[in-house]
């Protein structure tokens, strides 16, 4: 008797752990201030994944009053300071149950994902509906934890496109924890085809495969035109007659001779990126094909290119299609994104005020003779479009080309399929996968401590969960200030405070711990930081192999050491430690150091 109440006790909590997640309680508030709440059962899908919808018109309006937003709360996603788990962000960040009060929310995600782990259960929320127009939000009130997904209905600016569609997929035991959550996004991507492994795309591509063997040298060939630069206030508009000169740091001569340097120290693989190669640096966007006259113009650059051939690097051109200038002689106001207030989208750029064109016009307009003009002038690698994946989407309110940020998302994509063609790829600045269809690598993933993953009180560190998505399909390169890692010439203090979040020791271990793509660009302008080129490349031989395979865990096995295990069965451990760690017998891991233990299959 005894043992059968034992059971059904037993029986009771396990039911009320999963209770939670079979039901979700929807929050509505709307435009007036008032609240209204419901209960939503969930759909079952499959061994331990549950679904929420909400059909677009139930989101929309409700009691006849506008909806000013949506938040979904799901009872798994709720803890109490002190309990064993913690909350996972899509752009890394992670934070333990372990704080008074706070407030995170972030319209920006890299990935449609958030996710908890308490005690031996986990989940993680894939939003496939609707996965543009939400915030991932952690709210700490009294020591007392929500997490849940906001659905800004109102910001769309007309009715949702869509439905709200969320799976809950969870995890007990020891598979409760992140590296589930980011390989069943994953697993998502991989079964809709929305993603292919790099293996399988590097065939019949030897561009990409050269990317995925070579490391990435970002080059500044001049400064951008931004007025912190130039040191002027130009405004909105300006003339050609008062463009002041650009500031030079090399011409394309210059560059030859970099790459016979290069070549002569042993660095065979390089994808050679020139920043700042084009028409007043960026600044006569959307024309993004002309040489620099001041830098050797057209015939310097197809020298170039063509020695780069001839030497066996892949020369790329770096451009951006998010900026237009009224200078250009190709703009159009046409062109322009409007908002929902009817306004022009528009920032402070590259190339002085910029406005933000439509990526419908973008891919109409600006595409083809663009990249023709590129490809005559001797590109031969993935080209490096700036910006696009370090954004999500907006939307365009024109009504001549009307899109949702979703439709912008796949115009994102249209655009990086030209570049496959013409270059047979294309790399971009940031994580942000609404362009994960056709990108092939990100500059860096996060940068935190500033934007992408910044820091925030309520977090307590970063984690490689988008490395455990995408690494195998889409190289990267983990932190800004992973970029140069080696180089001892770093920006100085109040430079820019990515690219200086970690000290010279750490930034190795993180470029390692998260599977980085070796990169550089800030350093560059130097000749004098080519040997630390030299001794990082060097040493990342011996682990670029890793870029073909998944990486299927991560963790801390140890006080501040941790394991990177990837599918072929190679693991990487660092330690971050004072002291040296023994790895399971196999080998000592020095302090502040790494150690490749390689599956006895690997190939490099």
């Amino acid at each position: 008797m005894r043992k059968l109440i034992i059971f059904v006790l037993y029986a009771a909590v396990a039911l009320r752990a999963f209770s939670a997640v079979e039901e979700v309680k929807i929050v509505r508030t709307f435009t007036d201030g008032s609240k209204s709440e419901s209960v939503q059962k969930l759909e079952k899908k499959g061994d331990g994944i549950y679904r929420l919808h909400i059909p677009y018109n139930m989101a929309w309006k409700y009691n006849y009053k506008y909806v000013q937003h949506i938040d979904v709360k799901c009872g798994d996603a709720s803890a109490k300071k002190g309990d064993e788990g913690y909350w996972v962000c899509s752009d890394g960040r992670l934070g333990l149950f372990n704080k008074d009060s706070g407030l995170l929310m972030e319209r920006r995600n890299p990935m449609p994902i958030y996710g908890v782990k308490k005690g031996d259960e986990a989940f993680v929320g894939i939003i496939k509906g609707l996965k543009y127009e939400f915030s991932t939000v952690v709210e700490v009130k009294d020591g007392n934890y929500e997490v849940y997904p906001r659905f800004h209905i109102k910001e769309i600016g007309t009715k949702p496109y869509e439905d709200i569609i969320i799976d809950y997929v969870c995890f007990k035991g020891k598979d409760a924890n992140y590296s589930s959550m980011g390989k069943a996004y994953r697993k998502y991507q991989l079964d809709r085809g929305e993603v292919k492994p790099l293996k399988e795309r590097v065939i019949g591509n030897p561009r990409l495969k050269y990317t995925a063997e070579a490391i990435f040298m970002k080059f500044m060939m001049a400064s951008f035109m931004r007025d912190s630069e130039v040191g002027l206030n130009r405004g909105d508009h300006w003339k050609p007659e008062d463009d002041p000169p650009i500031q030079k740091y090399r011409d394309f001569d210059n560059m030859k001779e970099v790459l016979k340097k290069m070549k002569s120290m042993g660095i065979d693989k390089a994808d050679i990126v020139l920043t700042n190669w084009n028409w007043r640096s960026n600044g006569r966007n959307p024309i993004c094909s002309v040489a620099e006259p001041e830098l050797g113009g057209n015939a310097k650059c197809k020298e170039l290119t063509a020695l780069g051939k001839e030497l066996g690097y892949q020369i790329i051109p770096h451009i951006l299609h998010t900026e237009n200038y009224t200078i250009s002689p190709a703009f159009c106001k046409d062109d322009i994104a409007i908002d929902a207030e009817g306004k022009y989208r528009g920032y402070t750029g590259m190339g002085g005020k910029g406005f933000n064109p439509c990526f419908i016009q973008v891919y109409r307009k600006h595409i083809l003779d663009n990249y023709d003009r590129m490809q005559k002038l001797g590109f031969n690698g993935p080209i490096h479009i700036d910006v696009t994946s370090c954004i999500t989407p907006y939307s365009c309110f024109n009504i001549d080309h009307f899109a949702t940020r979703k439709d912008t998302g796949e115009y994102m994509n249209k655009v990086g399929m030209l570049g496959d063609a013409f270059f047979g790829g294309w790399t971009s600045e940031g994580p942000c996968d609404q362009v994960a269809n056709t990108l092939d690598y990100a500059l860096y993933v996060s940068a935190y401590p500033s934007y992408v993953g910044a820091a925030h009180p309520l977090m307590d560190r970063c984690i490689p969960l988008w490395q455990i998505a995408y690494h195998g399909i889409i190289l990267s390169n983990p932190f800004a200030s992973t970029i140069d890692y080696n180089c001892r010439t770093r920006p100085a203090k109040g430079g820019w405070g990515p690219t200086t979040s970690f000290t010279p020791e750490t930034r190795r271990l993180k470029f390692v711990e998260f599977g980085g793509r070796l990169t550089y660009y800030w350093n560059l302008n130097s000749d004098k930081n080519f040997p630390d080129v030299k001794q990082a490349y060097d040493e990342y031989q011996p682990l670029k192999y890793l870029q073909y395979e998944f990486m299927d865990f991560h963790g801390e096995i140890a006080k501040d050491v941790f394991v990177t295990k990837y599918s072929d069965g190679s693991e990487i451990v660092t330690n971050y430690s004072d002291k040296e760690y023994n790895y399971k017998g196999k080998g000592i891991v020095k302090s502040m150091d790494y150690k490749l233990f390689k599956a006895p299959t690997a190939k490099n």
